[in-house]
């Protein structure tokens, strides 16, 4: 009978009657999942009918509201729910722009883990874009605002313990509408207008959602930063402890650096006040195994552990992977002070790399609920296919989640984070810039460790108009870098680019960086090989080259009458119509509108081919040039653009291109035009570009002709010594083009050491006049901004029949 007892006492939710947890350390319990519920509330409502003083009941008030998933963003929950028709298929993005001007209602209800009962418990929420107000069993906690920096409440004493079937905590969270003016917000959100956004505006419980269960104090955070010498590495530790007791706690710190042979151990006395203290420790790690970027060696992560004991008593432990490297930078040869007064090159671990860069693009999706591990592993994976060895999280973007900085740890790929802060005039008030330092704070403490992340930049495109020239965009990019570089030795830079004409005018010097965008946006103006080799800066953050995606993924998000010929879905999915229509043109001396497979496929292959002469360009130069970044590698949601791995993670031809030319070893051949005429005497030179630390002292250098048919017109064989880390050219190339030679003709290069091949490349140009192209090109060029003078930039520009009838 006395089980029975107990048990109608539990199902009504009386406390147990139970021993305290013996669990030592931190207790973790997730409150993220499938599990939440979520309703629409018009502003003010929700308060006014009290629906934050909501009970958990099994059958309450909240039973019908919409399934809701944490994380994950409004959108999505309504689109399962069958509210919103699928945001990314047509036009459909503007349909619920409805959907921002609400209140939207979240709650969880859960019992207690009976590991968690008896410790000091937060309630955590990692991340919620925009603001919130959150209550807990009816008790209001408080409200956030800002979508980067963590933040969490102490809720021992507002938890119910008994553990009925049916929970008996309610977790409440409203979210509200999200702002409207980037002005307001930027760096504490990241951009949902622009040139390829739509200005639907996403929002919701964006990352976990935990109780943490520690006893009398708990490890906030921690900064690690290592010095290497020789043999010898230096880790330096600050941790962030909060002692929960109003009197001093007396115990021992010890850190803990475990690979699968040995264990590091350091183990220090703390005397910790009421509060937040900060201790410090450093330890030497002999013969430590370094975290290299992966094509400079193993990317090693050792297993770490934090703990904080009392009389051998674990109060709080956390686990993480940590990896020993050093970021310095140097200054870029060949320019005068005048030009560069910036170090642009990355050394890690006292090796300078070349970053074979792009813009990441994401991520993965721009609706929050749609991300998943799967898909930061998959893209991830194929960016390390692609040869990347690093990727640009730039100012549109939100700062990654902690699986992206993981997945990037344990691949070797180094990532460059901006900061929220794109192609505005930002506020100068107290008030904001009071705002800012917080988000700053958090993107930085939480990001900070993960040993790929190796450059932070405040601004995107910051330093651009008149109206920057003017603003107070400079002092709060230094404001910024002086709040990062307190919290971590990682470098910063203040933006990209900074050598634009305004930026020149703002004190910048002129040569430090530099987007290569215009022969993308003034495509038929001036051919790539006449652009992108006067373009002589520091580093190349950005450089654009777009096409479409396959047919079979453009009928997921293009309705089928508007697939060809081409409907205004492809203007709203971001598609320059007339710009691929241009470059087509210059690579191929046609527009390729025969139908709709042969115009996507040319596309692709002019991005292909627009990419690999630029990127090849750029990483000729180097030491002088010191990284080069493709814009982009993926883009958030299915548009038409500069993804080369499209949304659906189908990879397009220009993928290809991308990762042939960005081969750490690789053939290169520098040309001067793409156009030859029969008869005409071929020049050009044949370079090698070496990545690696590793010098190849005996290559088999190839170059083969061949024409359109497949016929040897040329063909040569020469050895070669290759140094580590460098960019040469030994040879120039020299041949005839024969007298019946028509459409085009193929340069395959090749390097083998013995009889094993080592790297390949191969380059396709035409027969035909290089100068009457360039006028076919131009005129082109001047047909496509009388649409825009005439019609606006908007989409509606290329299809002007949609106001005949009005």
């Amino acid at each position: 009978m006395k089980t029975n007892k107990d048990y109608f006492a539990l199902e009504a939710g009386q406390p147990l009657q139970k021993h305290l947890s013996t669990t030592s350390g931190r207790c973790v319990q997730d409150l993220s999942g499938r599990n939440w519920k979520m309703e629409k509330m018009r502003i003010g409502q929700g308060v006014a009918e009290g629906i934050h003083l909501l009970k958990s009941e099994l059958s309450g008030n909240n039973f019908s509201w919409n399934a809701a998933s944490v994380p994950g963003d409004v959108y999505t929950d309504l689109y399962l729910a069958g509210e919103l028709e699928d945001p990314y298929f047509g036009r459909n993005m503007h349909k619920a722009k409805w959907v921002q001007e609400y209140e939207w209602w979240y709650n969880r209800a859960f019992n207690v883990e009976e590991d968690m009962i008896g410790k000091d418990i937060q309630l955590v929420f990692e991340g919620v874009d925009y603001s919130c107000e959150v209550w807990l069993n009816g008790i209001y906690l408080g409200t956030h605002e800002g979508m980067y920096s963590s933040f969490s409440f102490t809720v021992t004493d507002h938890l119910i313990y008994s553990q009925p079937h049916v929970p008996v905590n309610l977790l409440t969270v409203k979210l509200d509408p999200p702002p409207k003016n980037q002005q307001n917000f930027a760096g504490m959100k990241h951009n949902f207008a622009g040139d390829y956004l739509t200005g639907l505006i996403p929002f919701g419980i964006w990352q976990s959602v935990k109780l943490i269960g520690t006893q009398k104090s708990v490890i906030e955070n921690y900064r690690c930063e290592y010095d290497i010498h020789n043999n010898l590495a230096t880790a330096h530790f600050d941790i962030n402890i909060r002692n929960l007791q109003q009197e001093e706690l007396n115990g021992e710190l010890q850190i803990q650096l475990a690979d699968q042979d040995l264990t590091h151990t350091c183990k220090q006395s703390v005397c910790l006040s009421s509060g937040d203290s900060t201790i410090s420790c450093s330890f030497d790690i002999e013969d430590p195994k370094l975290w290299w970027p992966y094509d400079l060696g193993e990317p090693f992560l050792y297993n770490l552990m934090i703990q904080l004991t009392v009389n051998e008593t674990i109060l709080d432990s956390i686990h993480d992977k940590t990896g020993i490297r050093t970021v310095t930078m140097q200054m870029n040869p060949g320019f005068t002070s005048e030009e560069s007064q910036i170090p642009w090159t990355f050394t890690i671990n006292g090796k300078t790399m070349f970053l074979r860069s792009a813009c990441w693009g994401g991520q993965p999706s721009f609706f929050y609920g749609r991300n998943s591990s799967q898909k930061y592993r998959m893209f991830l994976e194929n960016a390390k296919e692609a040869n990347i060895n690093n990727l640009r999280i730039f100012g549109w973007h939100p700062a990654e989640t902690k699986e992206f900085y993981d997945i990037c740890d344990e691949l070797g790929i180094t990532v460059w984070t901006n900061f929220s802060f794109a192609t505005q005039e930002f506020r100068t008030d107290q008030s904001y810039l009071d705002k800012v330092t917080q988000e700053i704070q958090g993107s930085v403490i939480s990001r900070r460790n993960h040993p790929s992340n190796i450059m932070w930049m405040g601004g995107e495109e910051v330093f651009f108009t008149e109206a920057h020239v003017e603003s107070g965009n400079k002092a709060l990019m230094q404001m910024i870098g002086k709040i990062t570089n307190q919290l971590t030795n990682v470098p910063y830079a203040d933006a990209s680019p900074l050598s634009s004409k305004e930026g020149i005018r703002m004190g910048y010097a002129t040569k430090e960086s530099a987007h290569a965008n215009s022969h993308y946006y003034a495509a038929g103006a001036i051919f790539m090989e006449d652009y992108y080799p006067n373009l002589d800066y520091c580093i190349i953050p950005e450089l654009t080259a777009a096409s479409a995606p396959n047919v079979e993924s453009l009928r997921k998000f293009i309705p089928q009458n508007e697939l060809w010929p081409m409907g205004l879905s492809w203007g709203y999915h971001a598609a320059d119509i007339d710009v691929l229509k241009n470059l087509n043109y210059e690579v191929f001396g046609d527009t390729r509108m025969g139908s709709l497979e042969e115009f996507v496929e040319a596309t692709q292959i002019s991005q292909g081919t627009v990419a690999q002469f630029a990127l090849e360009h750029f990483r000729r130069q180097k030491p002088h040039v010191s990284g080069v970044a493709l814009c982009h590698f993926i883009t958030n949601w299915p548009i038409i653009k500069w993804d080369i791995i499209d949304y659906y993670g189908t990879k397009k031809k220009s993928f290809d291109y991308v990762k042939r030319s960005y081969q750490p070893l690789l053939p290169s051949l520098e040309f001067s035009k793409r156009r030859w005429l029969p008869n005409e005497n071929f020049s050009g030179n044949l370079y090698i570009i070496n990545d690696y630390y590793k010098e190849f002292p005996d290559l088999h250098y190839v170059c083969e002709v061949k024409d359109c048919f497949g016929n040897t017109i040329h063909s040569e064989v020469f050895d070669v010594s290759v140094k580590m880390n460098s960019s040469k050219s030994f040879k120039a190339l020299h041949f005839t083009l024969p007298a019946d030679a028509r459409e085009y003709f193929t340069i395959h290069l090749k390097l083998f050491s013995d009889y094993t091949l080592l790297s390949e490349n191969e380059y396709r140009l035409l027969i035909a006049d290089q100068e009457e192209a360039k006028k076919k090109a131009y005129v082109l060029y001047t047909e496509m901004h009388k649409k825009s003078r005439k019609y606006g930039k908007g989409y509606y520009r290329y299809f002007p029949q949609i106001f005949e009838n009005l």
